[in-house]
This record gives structure tokens, C-alpha cells and sequence, in this order.
């Protein structure tokens, strides 16, 4: 498969989804950014492989002016989401933890 780089926010662009660069024996079928810039991307993909659909963890990289996988094959839809999340704010909350750049802050 050809990597085509996006010339204007340097995402990579692949064949039927122009967001997740996965593993050819893998169609995904829709993903969420948890962080991307234009050297790192960090999401949640579901996909549809030969054991069914999955949803995995990936963390790219651009490195040499390639996009490089450098977290993936990791399932995690048996993680305790509400449990994270919930860990997540307390922690956020407890040690008062600033919220940088484009996200905004709750005052809840």
C-alpha cells in the first residue's frame, strides 16, 4: 500500500480512510483522536479483521517524513472506560492540573 502524505496538515492518506494508517488486514471502520498534531497522532479505531471487529489503540509517529506506528495491536475494548475517565478527572482535579492548549477548562 502507498502512504500518500496530505500536503497542507501532513496526515497520512491511505486507501478508503484518509485518517488511520492500519495494518492491511484490518478495514477500519471509524476512529477518534485523542491527540494529533502534525508529528503525533494518537487514536481510537475500530476495525473489522478476520476475528471480527475490534477497538484498538494506536499511536503514530511522522519520523523521516513517514508516518510510523509506534503503539498499536493493543485491544482495548475491555478497559474500564468510566473507571479511566473518572481516574482521569480526579486526578486531573486533585494535583490541579492545568489544561493546555486548543482544550477548554471546566469550571464544574
Amino acid at each position: 500500500m502507498s502512504q500518500k502524505q496530505d500536503r497542507v496538515n501532513n496526515v497520512p492518506e491511505t486507501k478508503g480512510n484518509p485518517d488511520y494508517l492500519v495494518s492491511e488486514q484490518f478495514k477500519v471502520l471509524e476512529g477518534y483522536d485523542i491527540c494529533r498534531s502534525n508529528r503525533l497522532i494518537v487514536a481510537l479505531v475500530v476495525v473489522d479483521g478476520n476475528f471480527g471487529q475490534d477497538l484498538r489503540m494506536y499511536r503514530w509517529q511522522l519520523r523521516n517524513d513517514a508516518w510510523k506506528v509506534n503503539l498499536s495491536r493493543k485491544s482495548v475494548a475491555d478497559w474500564k472506560w468510566e473507571e479511566i475517565s473518572k481516574k482521569a478527572r480526579d486526578l486531573i482535579q486533585k494535583y490541579e492540573i492545568k489544561l493546555k492548549g486548543n482544550r477548554s477548562e471546566s469550571t464544574a
